[in-house]
């Protein structure tokens, strides 16, 4: 259901925490509507019906199917995939990567995994989506910061192309080789990709 405002069209105000609030059931409604019915039939009717946010509303603000989708799955992405402190750079980053591998052979990460590989490769999406991947990647940034301060990171050197490479083998373990990604098989992953970061 929609709200009186929403429905009558009158003017509303700009709120921060109002807006966070829409955005947090949308988001949520999206995810149960994915884990219910897969991609392929999540429906924006649904989705408003599920939230109590007119259909209006949520195309005015994501546009598309698509757009809402994305948002949704890396929202799923900071439920399920926790960015571990073990006191280590070794055990925070196998810890964090061993919840990402976990989440991602789960029939619903494998199922937006799908979507994201049919995505259109236009400027715009692109743009978004790399957007999505920085705000995701600033995330990780406290597990070097913290490194960093114990000494075990050079504060100065982008942990990007390392984060990079990590989440690009758990992809190819789950994925491709269907390996186990428990933190007994990362952790030799990661202290490996950690040898070679530069000094």
């Amino acid at each position: 259901m929609s709200t009186d405002a929403e429905q009558s069209g009158a003017p509303r105000r700009r709120q921060g925490g109002r807006s966070a609030r829409v955005r947090d059931a949308v988001v949520a409604a999206t995810v149960a509507e994915l884990e219910e019915s897969g991609y392929d039939k999540l429906g924006i009717a649904a989705v408003a019906a599920r939230s109590g946010v007119h259909e209006t509303s949520i195309y005015r603000r994501w546009k598309t199917r698509d757009g809402l989708v994305a948002e949704a799955t890396f929202a799923l992405f900071e439920r399920n995939i926790a960015v571990a402190d073990r006191g280590s750079l070794v055990e925070d980053l196998t810890a964090t990567m061993s919840a990402a591998g976990r989440y991602l052979d789960s029939p619903l990460a494998r199922a937006a995994l799908q979507f994201g590989l049919g995505l259109p490769r236009d400027a715009d999406t692109t743009r978004e989506l790399r957007a999505r991947w920085s705000a995701r990647f600033q995330a990780f940034e406290q597990i070097f910061e913290r490194a960093a301060a114990r000494g075990e990171w050079p504060a100065e050197v982008d942990s990007r192309p390392l984060l990079q490479a990590l989440i690009g083998a758990v992809y190819l373990r789950v994925h491709v080789l269907r390996e186990p990604v428990t933190p007994k098989h990362l952790r030799p992953l990661v202290e490996a990709v950690l040898a070679v970061r530069p000094h």
